[in-house]
């Protein structure tokens, strides 16, 4: 199945048949109930701009690109995890085909089981064709991006202690763009009142005196807005790589914490990256998203996680080698410092001990509810939650 297509291990597309729902993007808001029901092809970034206009916002995922139906059940971790949890938490409704080809209606109250399994167990349970979702009064936040040219090592030391006392209505994403002299771009979003974010935002935002700040009080639908202009900033101070279409590839895990060895790891990945490579690091755990439950839904929610990946690109086919092997060498550094249960959406092994770590406790409940709905294991192309009986 293929709804936004951003899977880290690319199972959306394959060698047999895609079921690709991109065409299937309807959104029905409902302002006065605070709900909306959305398709599967619909991205994060056209439900925000669709509820814009209500003063209203959906806990979705950072990236604007980003398939709405792929993040929810892979738990879905964006840019109000603090404020008000996960994708997952805020799913009250969802319609699906199983792979007998029965349609189902889930909720709390209609195949309960099935419902909770959705809530982050992945695509392993049937093809998803609406979901409900529960929505919170957002339309202006505090935030942007802030753009450095610093010491990679001391700035995440800084933004380790930045991010432990970071509060509820606080998330910062950060990439370190490769190149002669390393960038840091970070992007910030805080859900609270403005003034106070200003206050809570200046340590950040007097590091090391920044070559952009484009931090102010924005739409929430346009907070990543002027992420677009970074590569023209940075073309103008330092020549970058050209970059053709179509080539990129990316892995990534989760860390129990932004340790110091786990700094100085990333940093020399940085230092012998082929240019124009990067690092990710956020979804900093902590806030609400921790406040929930233990087992309310199949989304491990460990306080301190902090998800990273290793990205890179390339025009010329003849650098995929070369370029892959950085991404696969840096991954495979880091897996001292990983821990053992990764992000679903960020997990870049399809492994069973890996999956089924990634789940820890909720596996057992995940395996019976995927025996009951697809003996079979139809639903295989995913982090695969296997069936008892095989």
């Amino acid at each position: 199945m293929r709804s936004g297509g951003h899977d880290v291990l690319g199972a959306s597309v394959c060698d047999g048949l895609v079921i690709d729902l991109a065409g299937m993007n309807a959104i029905r808001a409902d302002p006065e109930r605070r709900t909306v029901r959305v398709e599967p092809g619909v991205r994060s970034g056209q439900l925000s701009a669709a509820l814009q206009g209500h003063g209203l916002a959906a806990a979705l995922g950072c990236h604007p690109g980003v398939g709405v139906a792929g993040l929810t059940v892979g738990g879905g971790l964006g840019w109000l995890l603090g404020k008000h949890g996960a994708a997952c938490d805020h799913l009250v409704g969802a319609d699906l085909v199983t792979a007998e080809g029965k349609k189902l209606r889930v909720s709390k109250t209609e195949n309960a089981e099935l419902f909770w399994a959705l809530r982050g167990g992945g695509g392993n349970f049937g093809i998803v064709t609406s979901l409900d979702f529960r929505l919170h009064p957002v339309n202006r936040v505090f935030g942007g991006v802030l753009v450095l040219r610093t010491d990679v090592r001391r700035f995440l030391r800084f933004y380790r202690t930045f991010m432990e006392g970071a509060p509820d209505e606080l998330t910062v994403e950060i990439s370190i763009i490769a190149g002669e002299q390393p960038v840091i771009v970070a992007i910030v979003c805080w859900s609270g009142d403005a003034a106070q974010g200003s206050r809570v935002l200046q340590p950040l935002r007097s590091f090391d005196s920044p070559v952009a700040d484009w931090i102010d009080d924005v739409a929430y639908a346009h907070l990543t807005d002027r992420v677009a202009e970074v590569g023209s900033l940075l073309s103008r101070a330092q020549p970058q790589q050209q970059r053709g279409p179509g080539y990129g590839y990316w892995r990534g895990g989760s860390l129990r914490e932004l340790s110091g060895a786990a700094a100085d790891q990333i940093a020399a990945a940085i230092e012998h990256a082929p240019g124009g490579s990067s690092l990710g690091l956020g979804h900093f755990m902590h806030g609400q998203v921790c406040r929930v439950e233990p087992g309310a839904t199949p989304l491990i929610r460990t306080a301190g996680q902090i998800t990273y990946f290793f990205n890179t690109g390339w025009g010329d086919p003849r650098l995929a080698d070369d370029r892959m092997e950085w991404v696969n060498r840096c991954c495979n550094a880091m897996k001292p410092f990983s821990s053992r249960g990764a992000y679903i959406n960020y997990l870049s092994a399809d492994d069973p001990a890996a999956v089924e770590a990634s789940y820890g406790k909720n596996y057992e409940r995940l395996a019976q509810i995927k025996t009951r709905y697809d003996p079979s294991n139809f639903f295989h192309r995913n982090r695969n939650i296997r069936p008892r009986a095989m």
